[in-house]
């Protein structure tokens, strides 16, 4: 297996682990115009498994088969977090939704916050 980088057209751009002319290994690819990216493991072209960053900031970070999230993940989007199952880019039929922030409100006066994306 060799490394290197290749730009694509669209401004988007691969360096990484390479065997028989597809991305194979660990690797870095941005979207077009460096719109963005997918860190992590690659099977002949493939992503396995790693984390991908929308521009929004939105992430899934999980498993994936054949260019699509399959298998187990976490998708945050906005304030809200999905831990779960995937099958075939779809959220699967189980996983938990829940909002990255808590706090307590007695009487409709919220007195502590706590981010959750934050805590490990």
């Amino acid at each position: 297996m060799s490394g290197g980088r290749f730009d694509f057209d669209d401004g988007g751009a691969y360096c990484g682990g390479w065997e028989g002319g597809k991305a194979h290994g660990h690797g870095l690819c941005t979207g077009p115009k460096g719109q963005g990216e997918y860190s992590g493991s690659w099977n002949f072209g493939f992503e396995v498994a790693g984390v991908y960053t929308w521009p929004s900031g939105n992430t899934f970070e999980g498993y994936w088969s054949q260019g699509k999230r399959h298998g187990l993940g976490i998708e945050t989007k906005g304030r809200w977090l999905y831990k779960g199952e995937w099958t075939h880019g779809f959220k699967g039929r189980y996983g938990t939704r829940q909002s990255t922030s808590s706090g307590t409100w007695p009487l409709l006066r919220k007195i502590s916050f706590i981010n959750l994306s934050s805590v490990p």
